[in-house]
């Protein structure tokens, strides 16, 4: 299966994702939005969009202009029915494409946290295999509303919405489960966060760390929504497949 990636920070690329395509020889190409002059594939050219987080708002279009032609692309690739994972600043993307409303969550969301995931996502096909909660990695100021016709993925006590299912192989996930440990740190340096203090909802640098086991629980719910997110797609070239053999 062909994956391609839409990047937008050096350091956060797709981490645990890329580790998990090469081994079950699916290949992966990218959009670097970072980079000057970013360009997007043809449609023809891709099976299955990942799209990753950034520090950026989905409204900062007048820093980053490149967020328009994303923006549209997205569209065109949610109109083509293409499978596609979005995560973090991806899934607000998502989200907003799908009609929902970006807003500023109540508070910021830093660190790891349990996620609740709903009864009705996880009788979805993607999520086969996800246990009932799980303590994942968060790193948002902003959050989203369901979009019309997807269903909520779950909750934290930090975050009402943390994803949506919508159709049968589009999913957005408010949490990180691509980060690996590196990543974490990385992260953490990049957002100056070894000096911040302890909220209500964000963890400090060292509990952070103390935690950093917890990058395998978000491993391997990846793992198990990549290898869905294959399936579905195999399953429709199959329907395609029959179709074609079966048309007079």
């Amino acid at each position: 299966m062909r994956w391609h990636c839409l990047q937008h920070l050096p350091d956060e690329g797709p981490g645990h994702a890329a580790d998990w395509l090469a081994a079950h020889g699916h290949s992966l190409t990218f959009t670097k939005l970072f980079e000057p002059n970013p360009v997007f594939p043809d449609i023809s050219e891709f099976d299955g969009l990942l799209i990753l987080g950034g520090a950026m708002s989905v409204h900062d279009e007048a820093a980053f202009p490149w967020l328009v032609a994303e923006k549209a692309f997205i569209r065109q690739v949610l109109r083509a029915g293409k499978v596609t994972l979005a995560i973090c600043l991806g899934a607000q993307l998502v989200a907003e494409a799908l009609g929902a409303e970006v807003r500023p969550n109540p508070e910021p969301e830093i660190g790891f946290w349990t996620v609740r995931f709903s009864a009705k996502a996880l009788a979805h096909p993607l999520l086969r295999g996800w246990p009932e909660k799980a303590a994942v990695l968060h790193w948002h100021l902003d959050t989203f509303t369901v979009p019309p016709g997807a269903i909520r993925v779950g909750m934290s006590a930090g975050c009402a919405t943390q994803g949506f299912v919508w159709g049968d192989g589009i999913i957005g996930l408010q949490f990180h489960p691509e980060m690996t440990v590196p990543m974490v740190e990385q992260l953490m340096a990049f957002e100056g966060h070894e000096t911040a203090e302890e909220q209500e909802f964000v963890q400090t640098a060292e509990q952070i760390r103390a935690k950093l086991k917890s990058v395998w629980k978000g491993r391997k719910l990846l793992e198990s929504l990549l290898a869905n997110l294959v399936a579905v797609h195999e399953g429709e070239e199959n329907e395609d497949l029959f179709r074609a053999t079966h048309t007079n």
